[in-house]
């Protein structure tokens, strides 16, 4: 496609993307005002602003969803790895899955995955997104990084998208502002000029501003139609895309064709008028990953929302009800004094200023009514707290919490619940209640998994060294790619890549959990209480308890106790630290520093084998040779003498003597093997007896006399 036909496939699907989404944004929008504070509409603040009445947030909405999130960072997402196809390995599922959560830890993930949980939680739908870098600016190798998308409404899925991790999305936009100065430097020749492109709610209104150049990326689909061909080996390979050396020795197309569509994932970086650049991403699925919150789909129209949308209410009552009950009480402060006439004269100023400010004492005037002192001036007694508006705030209250299904117990607040087994309960309540978020969290981040895996075959695909990182957390080296010499499990010498990412296929679960840090110090809690109970623990692994300790130091006090352990407990110890690496051969496995001179070895007894072999098959050609000489020689005397019978019968013998015992294999089999049944010491002794037989019966044949000189009468 032209670029001009990418340009408005562009602001088509765009537009498509902004219709089927624009309400459901709005009302994402509006929870995400709620949640700041904006809790009162617009013309209720007005006014009160102008009546100088009160308008009070409590706005604990924050708090509501933190709990959810933190919830989730408290349990860590792992991707795992293991291999399900063929050229698969266990050892590289392992240096893929290091290589994938050192990809997390370069790229902070934790911080992606917890802004997309964040704004799911929020207002039903976030994002992060997977891409490509360069290592550094004088390198051709690339990396992946897992980036965060901090405002979710910059991103466009495509509509007709199911799946709740977007794994079937034909196509994808995320917008983005760049200084104009910097589009200049980067792009000197192209156009900034403004020109109209659709725009969602949420999204910036326009591409051009005085100092930012608005710019889209836009991932696609693109089809190929081509031809498959099957091979012996059981694959098929697209036509016009391999070459002869591409095809293992041995195999050959079986004859069977079919018609295929391969399909890539293009990326176009455009304006609204031009394609500032254009490359194919090396991944299956277009690498924008939402996490959604609750999802209903009415009549073919699509709502997600998250907790605000239905705690919006009852939050909004809640605010109203304590604004209420604090402007009744702050009123009850101007209650006037009530005195005699004339008790205030002189002094006026400062009963009227009593209210806001405050005086040590008041002076006033004593007056008399009919001869009777009049009593001093006093203050009403103010009415009771307004009970009622305290009690709807609170029923709101309840409200709020039944609505998102977070409990005080769940916030730490205290509650009905006494014991810990009913607060636990009904923090799990909490827990249950909102698992739905971490849920599809973790499905989003198992396909990013399958993401990366799709990719690093073409990312990773030269020889070089990454960091991988391991479960708990420490950081190795990792040769990938490397061609070597190695040993087969049997001890034979092959030729391999030491880890080969590019072939092999593999499968990706997640699990969720307490991160390796807490898992270890949950450990040494439970060992030093074990201790406590059972103090032996000590004396016979006090170095495993001390060692689980994470605090400085802990190594090395473990490494002087268990110089302190019984014989038989750190002898084992040694034993198993000291242990060679093995290797499994069919005599059982051996060090792996013997496997080189055990090769050596079966090198040289199969070297003395083929020489035994080469002399058995010399010894059954020179049998042949000396069978077809006696042969001839019988057949001249038997012409000679006329004994046509006797010649028959003795070639028969002679052939039946010359005749191997054995087959090829079998003779090879025998030479490894000197127990064998066929073992090569019989055929030699059989080779060797058959020419001094055949030369006996000449000399035998030889010494009978001639039937034309006996005499007559005698019998021949």
């Amino acid at each position: 496609m032209t670029d001009a036909e990418i340009i408005a496939e562009a602001r088509e699907r765009l537009e498509l993307c902004i219709n089927a989404d624009d309400g459901d944004r709005s009302l994402a929008l509006e929870d995400l005002k709620f949640k700041k504070g904006d809790q009162w509409d617009e013309q209720s603040v007005r006014q009160r602003e102008l009546d100088s009445r009160p308008c009070l947030t409590i706005n604990n909405i924050p708090a509501i969803i933190h709990q959810v999130v933190n919830d989730v960072r408290q349990n860590e997402q792992s991707i795992h790895v293991h291999p399900v196809g063929d050229g698969a390995d266990e050892e590289v599922a392992e240096v893929i899955e290091g290589l994938i959560r050192h990809i997390e830890y370069d790229s902070c993930a934790d911080t992606a995955y917890d802004t997309a949980l964040d704004s799911a939680a929020s207002i039903g739908f976030g994002f992060f997104r997977l891409v490509t870098e360069y290592c550094n600016d004088t390198s051709f190798e690339q990396e992946m990084k897992i980036k965060r998308v901090r405002n979710p409404f910059t991103i466009y899925l495509d509509p007709s998208s199911q799946e709740p991790d977007g794994s079937d999305a034909e196509f994808g936009f995320v917008t983005s502002k760049e200084p104009k100065k910097e589009f200049e430097r980067l792009y000197p020749n192209k156009d900034p000029s403004y020109d109209y492109i659709a725009k969602g709610t949420g999204d910036d209104e326009n591409w051009l501003g005085e100092d930012f150049v608005r710019i889209c990326e836009y991932y696609r689909f693109e089809y190929e139609t081509a031809t498959l061909v099957e091979f012996s080996d059981g694959l098929g390979r697209v036509k016009g895309k391999f070459t002869v050396q591409d095809i293992p020795p041995g195999v050959a197309p079986t004859g069977r064709t079919r018609q295929t569509t391969l399909r890539k994932v293009m990326w176009y970086k455009l304006t609204a008028r031009e394609v500032l650049e254009k490359a194919e991403v090396p991944f299956k699925w277009i690498p924008l990953f939402p996490v959604y919150g609750d999802e209903i789909d009415l009549d073919g129209k699509v709502t997600r929302f998250g907790i605000i949308r239905n705690a919006k209410d009852p939050k909004k009552m809640e605010n109203y009800w304590m604004t209420a009950a604090t402007e009744e009480i702050a009123l009850r402060t101007k209650v006037p004094y009530i005195g005699a006439m004339g008790q205030f004269e002189g002094v006026e100023d400062d009963w009227q200023s009593a209210n806001v400010k405050s005086f040590s004492y008041l002076e006033y005037n004593p007056v008399t009514i009919d001869g009777t002192q009049a009593p001093p001036p006093q203050r009403q007694p103010p009415a009771d707290v307004p009970s009622g508006f305290i009690a709807m705030a609170g029923m709101m209250r309840d409200s709020v919490k039944a609505v998102t299904g977070i409990y005080d117990a769940s916030l730490g607040n205290r509650s009905n619940e006494t014991s810990g087994i009913a607060i636990r309960a009904r923090q799990h309540q909490g827990d249950v209640g909102n698992y739905h978020y971490s849920g599809n969290l973790a499905r989003t981040i198992r396909h990013l998994g399958r993401v990366i895996i799709s990719g690093i075959p073409y990312v990773y695909d030269t020889q070089r060294v990454l960091r991988a990182m391991g479960k708990d957390g420490q950081a190795s080296q990792v040769e990938i790619n490397k061609p070597e010499e190695g040993v087969d499990e049997y001890g034979n010498a092959v030729q391999r890549v030491l880890n080969d990412l590019t072939i092999g296929e593999y499968g990706v679960v997640v699990s969720s959990g307490p991160a390796y840090n807490t898992l270890k110090q949950e450990a040494a809690e439970s060992m030093v209480q074990m201790s406590q109970s059972w103090p032996k623990l000590m004396e016979v692994a006090g170095d495993k308890v001390v060692r689980a300790m994470d605090w400085p130091g802990a190594d090395d006090i473990a490494d002087r106790i268990a110089k302190t352990l019984p014989p038989g407990l750190a002898d084992e110890d040694k034993k198993q630290k000291d242990a060679p690496p093995m290797v499994q051969t069919p005599n059982g496995p051996i060090p792996l520093d013997q496997a080189g001179q055990m090769i050596g070895q079966m090198d040289e007894a199969l070297s003395r084998m083929n020489d035994e072999l080469e002399k058995h098959e010399a010894g059954i050609r020179k049998a042949e040779i000396a069978a077809a000489a006696s042969i001839e020689v019988a057949r001249i005397n038997a012409e000679a003498k006329g004994d046509n019978a006797e010649l028959s019968a003795f070639a028969k013998l002679l052939m039946m003597r010359a005749q191997p015992e054995i087959d090829h294999s079998a003779a090879v089999q025998a030479a490894a093997d000197p127990m064998h049944p066929n073992a090569p010491a019989p055929i030699a002794q059989g080779l060797e007896q058959a020419p001094a037989d055949a030369q006996a019966m000449e000399q035998q044949q030889a010494m009978q006399p001639d039937p034309a000189s006996a005499p007559e009468g005698a019998e021949a």
